[in-house]
């Protein structure tokens, strides 16, 4: 589960820098250029977690499902474990630019090792929307899930080089102008002075 991006206070000294390299290393893997875009869910593929929605959910209960459509405003994604395999249960009916965000966040949490709460558990206390780690762990979820989507790099050569606004950089990376803003601030892309 996504929270707000004022966590970054609680992230250990040089976690941001490490996310920054983690979102190229993993694009070097997928053999992709280091300012390319990079989908959650080839980076799913690649990590073997499968995502699903709430529907595909073998067994589930009706009340569950249901409480899952009526709220779909109130939850994003969630990443579980079943039988050694990790699954990510998202919301599609939000937008595009939002899902692949709720998809990297929850991927993050994969890739930092965090502490998966089991599906069965999950569906049994139908605790589904409401799943939360603590704080630290949805900080580092939230930094390296946008430096998956958006690294500083891939900013940089898009806004500098290829001269792109951010309505244009949403489009190319799935991403919410909200985002794009966000991350062109935090990475200082925008304090760089580049030649015209």
């Amino acid at each position: 589960m996504s929270t707000s991006r004022s966590n970054s206070s609680l992230l250990k000294r040089g976690f941001k820098a490490d996310a920054e390299r983690k979102s190229l290393h993993f694009r070097e893997l997928l053999g992709l250029k280091k300012h390319d875009p990079m989908p959650a869910t080839e980076l799913a593929k690649h990590l073997n977690i499968k995502i699903i929605t709430p529907s595909e959910i073998p067994g589930i209960p009706d009340d569950l499902l249901e409480l899952l459509h009526k709220g779909r405003d109130l939850w994003s994604a969630a990443i579980f474990s079943r039988a050694e395999k990790k699954y990510i249960i998202h919301n599609p009916l939000h937008s595009p630019a939002r899902q692949e965000s709720n998809l990297m966040h929850e991927l993050a949490h994969a890739i930092c090792e965090h502490q998966l709460m089991e599906l069965e558990t999950a569906l049994t206390s139908c605790v589904i929307p409401l799943r939360k780690y603590d704080i630290v762990q949805e900080a580092e979820a939230e930094c390296l899930g946008a430096c998956l989507q958006l690294p500083q790099k891939a900013l940089f050569h898009y806004y500098h080089i290829l001269k792109k606004n951010n309505s244009e950089i949403s489009n190319i990376f799935t991403a919410s102008s909200e985002m794009v803003r966000y991350r062109l601030s935090i990475t200082g892309v925008l304090r760089i002075k580049y030649p015209k």
